[in-house]
């Protein structure tokens, strides 16, 4: 904690936030519970990545699910970081596919100190770059406010692309359900999904990894453009993979800030072995931001219109 920082932040850990990030920006974490068959563990606390993917290798067709942070969890941090904070401000993984932001507003009402629960509508390190914002803005001296404004600005320009190396865990998650019959019976493709704006949407797919990796690498080049952007690359298993895409990102792209990350343990229950991700925070001016945000806005209320008038249409 540096001595101007009042405001304290914590988040979930499924942003995957390294030990060492942590504890430099005096980062607090509530952890997932993982679930692998009937044995019960605490993410990154009594497994770690490396672990939990040679379980899951090893034993394919073993029942794996995560466990939402208790509301006791939340309100214990909040309680511990009361003695020094005057606020708190909680960045968590989307919303709408998780009760964490759910949890810890219940916790937050609760707490003897203002907390303001954020959604970053995404996950991994496009959730993280979020939390980092947050606690740079806090160790300037940031208000409650300002820091909660800082985020805010953030989350639309965060966001997380990923090759799965098949859609067996994400479709037994639910993650996929809506597009499980784009994908059909073929297994053996490996899906290319987008976790942002609190939805996990499938934009691709490859039947040879090679080409996954290089569309996956093709979609992050196109969004960020001549941007500068701050990039974590998550590899599964294959470290040498994970470097050799981060390499090439760093050639073709204006990198502020990457690095080389595991998969989060919650996130590889539902991406399975073998997934290499990319989370990223493109850093546009204010105006470039706003048409984003607007253009992104009407995307979506024309996606609302046509699927009212289908559904008129089929009445």
């Amino acid at each position: 904690m540096t001595s101007t920082a009042s405001i304290a932040i914590v988040t979930d850990s499924a942003a995957g936030l390294p030990q060492a990030f942590l504890e430099q920006h005096n980062i607090s974490v509530v952890p997932y519970y993982v679930h692998l068959g009937e044995e019960s563990y605490i993410s990154g606390v009594t497994i770690d990545p490396p672990t939990f993917f040679e379980r899951l290798r090893a034993s394919p067709e073993m029942e794996v699910h995560t466990g939402v942070p208790t509301i006791a969890k939340f309100l214990d941090v909040y309680r511990d970081l009361a003695s020094w904070a005057k606020g708190i401000v909680a960045v968590h993984v989307a919303g709408k596919m998780s009760g964490t932001c759910s949890a810890a507003e219940v916790a937050a009402a609760q707490a003897p100190v203002p907390v303001v629960v954020l959604d970053t509508e995404t996950s991994a390190m496009g959730e993280g770059f979020a939390v980092l914002a947050a606690a740079r803005a806090a160790e300037e001296g940031g208000t409650l406010e300002q820091v909660v404004a800082e985020v805010k600005a953030t989350i639309p320009n965060t966001g997380l692309y990923a090759l799965l190396e098949s859609v067996n865990y994400a479709l037994k998650g639910g993650r996929l359900s809506a597009a499980a019959a784009r994908v059909g019976s073929r297994l053996r493709i490996q899906p290319l999904i987008r976790v942002k704006n609190n939805s996990l949407n499938l934009i691709g797919q490859a039947r040879r990894r090679s080409k996954g990796v290089t569309a996956l690498v093709d979609k992050v080049v196109d969004e960020v453009q001549n941007n500068p952007v701050r990039l974590a690359v998550h590899y599964a298993e294959d470290k040498a993979e994970g470097q050799g895409v981060l390499d090439t990102l760093r050639a073709r792209l204006n990198c502020v800030e990457s690095y080389l990350m595991r998969v989060p343990v919650e996130l590889g229950v539902h991406s399975g072995p073998g997934a290499i991700g990319i989370g990223y925070h493109i850093e546009r001016g204010e105006s470039t931001g706003l048409i984003q945000q607007l253009e992104e806005r009407l995307g979506r209320i024309t996606t609302q219109a046509k699927e009212a008038v289908r559904s008129r249409l089929q009445q």
